[in-house]
């Protein structure tokens, strides 16, 4: 048990409004301090809880990648971050470790000692829609959530050509406004243009809250113009174990983000997450017809050297081909959908068969090949890259000298055996197969990963690079995961470079290779057979 002595030591002369310790896992073990009057609640009610929660989802990333160099570093610098107090209060947070056994991290968090640069100008809660899945997804296999509201802005494209800047963002605010007012222990935010989700418990009051949104909408610019659609999700598992509820979430939010309520509707999800489960059987059947008759292609994206623009390597990007039962379906749905009904090992088999297909009749590019974090975690799936790298000595060269194939494991998933991820890893990089950590910095669990794995490349997230330019804090975070991921032996990339600047500004930050538009869409792998 932690001794008060620690305490004081950790906790001495710190000029904080909230004093919390947590174990290396974030789990809140011991608060105090000002959390009624910050947070809404007595300190009592966020033990057992994850310190991230105490931040707004777009803060939440920062608050994992400190937290992962903090048994390098023993301590965490001040950094500011947003509470999840309903006005996105910025606070000033930092960190000691006190050795254990157990090890854990005394926090201080308190007022902002100097104003925030204005010109950074407002975040919305979040960016893309995995922010709120990856915390959705905590939430439900913690038991913490039993329901999710789904609200969206229709004729969002109307208003955006309509309405003024300043009126948009008006509209925003205040809908976000009714959102973070809606409760302690509630997640919420925007999750893709006019789309926003709500996450709570049973007695979450969906309608109520839809009433309200529907006030900022008819009595604000956007009146005669949009109007609000609103559904309710259960989020009851029933059956499923919690890594199938947790895929079928995460898929849901990705349909709701990308075709809006009427999506979701069509896969069932007004039946809960048995219901879409339940809805997925034909085109289940459909998509292991498609991946075994191989109908997708792929396409290939440089990555180069930031230093002289030469290839290094390109990405090989799945492009599912369309069929009536999944008519416009995106990549990350497919993938996703893929995940859900336990298709993604065979799917990520079918992509590196045709990948090799590819090299063998290329002389001299090298590939990187995604795979997801539940395949990964499969003994059957690693004999058989072992199989597939004996079987394709034209490809692979001798033992212990690097490939022309690379493997990038994809966040898409959450890996539950981390060590059998990690010997998977360990055996493909013995036989000389490079491994890359996709996602870099998009969710908490790339850090874990980090830590865990063996690898020889992270990818930076695209958010990081399109944010960098705004100012020092966030160029901040790049150098800082690019200083973790030296401290791995592991070289970066940055992914979503669109500039020249966006070009330089990596460099400059110490990353190694980038990809994007600037250096090349995807297409054809030079030399390939068409």
């Amino acid at each position: 048990m932690p001794q008060p002595r620690d305490r004081f030591l950790a906790f001495a002369f710190a000029a904080a409004d909230l004093l919390v310790e947590t174990g290396l896992d974030g789990v809140i073990s011991f608060a105090h301090g000002a959390f009624a009057q910050r947070l809404g609640a007595e300190a009592s009610t966020f033990l057992g809880r994850r310190i991230s929660r105490l931040f707004i989802a777009a803060d939440q990333a920062s608050l994992a990648m400190a937290m992962a160099s903090v048994t390098l570093k023993g301590r965490i610098v001040p950094l500011v971050l947003r509470l999840a107090d309903g006005a996105s209060t910025p606070v000033t947070i930092a960190a000691l470790m006190m050795p254990g056994p157990p090890a854990r991290l005394c926090f201080t968090i308190g007022p902002v000692p100097i104003a925030p640069d204005p010109a950074a100008g407002p975040q919305p809660a979040f960016d893309e829609p995995l922010l709120f899945v990856r915390e959705a997804e905590l939430a439900l296999r913690a038991g913490g959530a039993g329901r999710m509201g789904l609200f969206e802005v229709r004729y969002w494209n109307d208003l955006q050509s309509r309405l003024a800047a300043e009126d948009i963002a008006m509209l925003r605010s205040g809908i976000a406004a009714v959102l973070a007012e809606s409760g302690s222990g509630v997640l919420a935010g925007e999750i893709a243009a006019g789309r926003y989700g709500i996450l709570g418990n049973d007695e979450l009051d969906i309608g109520s809250l839809a009433e309200r949104v529907r006030n900022v909408v008819s009595n604000g610019p956007a009146a005669g113009i949009a109007s609000v659609e609103v559904a309710s999700m259960a989020l009851d598992p029933g059956s499923l174990t919690p890594t199938q509820a947790a895929r079928t979430l995460r898929y849901a939010v990705s349909r709701f983000a990308a075709g809006g309520i009427a999506a979701t509707q069509a896969d069932g999800a007004q039946d809960g997450l048995a219901g879409i489960i339940a809805h997925s059987g034909q085109r289940a059947r459909a998509m292991r017809e498609a991946i075994a008759e191989r109908r997708f292609r792929l396409q290939f994206q440089p990555i180069v050297g930031l230093h002289d623009h030469t290839i290094h390597h390109f990405e090989a990007l799945l492009r599912p081909s369309r069929h009536e039962d999944y008519p416009s379906e995106s990549t990350q749905d497919f993938v996703l959908f893929a995940e859900m009904v336990g298709l993604a090992e065979e799917l990520d088999v079918a992509v590196l068969e045709e990948a090799l297909d590819a090299l063998r009749s290329s002389a001299a590019a090298t590939v990187a090949v995604n795979v997801s974090g539940f395949t990964m975690q499969s003994q059957p799936f690693r004999k058989r890259v072992l199989e597939l790298l004996a079987a394709h000595p034209d490809v692979v060269g001798p033992a212990h000298t690097p490939h022309r194939l690379l493997i990038e494991l994809t966040e898409t998933a959450e890996i539950d055996d981390m060590a059998a991820a990690a010997d998977a890893i360990a055996q493909f990089r013995a036989h000389g197969v490079p491994v890359c950590l996709d996602d870099f910095g998009a969710g908490g669990a790339a850090f874990r990963y980090l830590r865990a794995f063996g690898v020889d490349y992270v990818k930076i997230d695209g958010l990081y690079v399109r944010a960098a330019a705004r100012g020092a804090r966030e160029r901040g975070f790049v150098a800082a995961m690019v200083e973790l991921a030296g401290q791995a032996d592991a070289k970066v990339v940055a992914e979503m470079i669109e500039t020249e600047d966006q070009a330089a500004l990596m460099r400059e930050l110490g990353v190694h290779y980038g990809q994007g538009w600037l250096f090349g869409r995807p297409g054809t792998l030079p030399g390939a057979r068409r």
